[in-house]
């Protein structure tokens, strides 16, 4: 076991983890994995790490973001709290019974049909040869917003769990907007030659550097030179962030504090 991983989990947890991640990663290497295998290691993902007994860590921070050994050292000195027993087991038998609670069978059903027809791709947004051209109604999707967010320090933890190197996957972190926009415009000629004519995207983005910077103001031009038609801009201003609260910053003082949908069509 990776001893460093004893500030979130007691050692017994941490030993069910690893013998967990052990087994996908066999079966995995082995081309075994099954439906069954691929539920229960999302769940798993999910439960790293958070800020309740419902994960398999100690108290930490948010689950969509793990922090460093140092940083989940200083939380439990600073809480005096030591990592309490988890089954692992039980957690994920929780969290699955959550999730499909409100299916009904014929809905279980659409999604099994429904999932024999969809393409999970890994790649850069700019170039997917594997999707046709004009063959998709819409697009939902949310980029990086700027240099805010450092997604692959935020993500280590699951990269160890599921056998990825975080540093190895290209993501785009723009620090300036000129750059930004430009990648934003090269994604958005993609994004027209799939849509078909009369589709829609539904790209969500933020206000940023304190608010200095609205970011629909810059999707806008981006989403005219790539041929597409704006319809409309949705914001969305939050009147509650568990996420900040966590942090220690007061809701709509800093961060990220609304949701800006730039709706675009393709006429032509």
């Amino acid at each position: 076991m990776p001893e460093d991983l004893l500030v979130f989990y007691h050692p017994e947890t941490l030993a069910q983890i690893c013998a967990l991640r052990e087994y996908f990663l066999e079966k995995e290497a082995a081309n075994g994995m099954d439906s069954v295998d691929q539920w229960i290691r999302m769940v798993a993902i999910n439960r790293l790490t958070g800020h309740s007994s419902g994960f398999f860590s100690v108290y930490t921070m948010p689950p969509n973001q793990a922090v460093s050994i140092v940083s989940q050292r200083k939380i439990n000195e600073k809480r005096k709290q030591i990592p309490q027993v988890r089954n692992i087991t039980d957690i994920i038998l929780k969290k699955s019974k959550s999730l499909v609670k409100d299916l009904c069978p014929s809905d279980t059903e659409n999604l099994r049909k429904t999932s024999r027809h969809a393409t999970l791709l890994t790649r850069d947004s700019r170039r997917t040869p594997e999707i046709e051209s004009q063959s998709v109604s819409l697009v939902v999707t949310s980029p990086p917003f700027l240099d805010i967010v450092d997604y692959a320090t935020d993500n280590w933890l699951r990269c160890w769990f599921i056998g990825i190197d975080a540093t190895s996957v290209p993501i785009a972190i723009l620090k300036h907007l000129s750059d930004w926009k430009q990648h934003m415009f090269e994604a958005f000629q993609e994004l027209a030659r799939v849509l078909r004519i009369g589709g829609y995207i539904a790209f969500e983005v933020g206000e940023v550097r304190g608010g200095k910077i609205k970011l629909e103001e810059a999707v806008i031009p981006c989403a005219v030179n790539a041929g597409l038609e704006p319809v409309l801009v949705l914001i969305n201003q939050q009147e509650f962030t568990k996420t900040a609260n966590c942090w220690g910053v007061e809701n709509n003082s800093k961060g990220t504090n609304t949701n800006r949908i730039v709706l675009a069509k393709r006429c032509s």
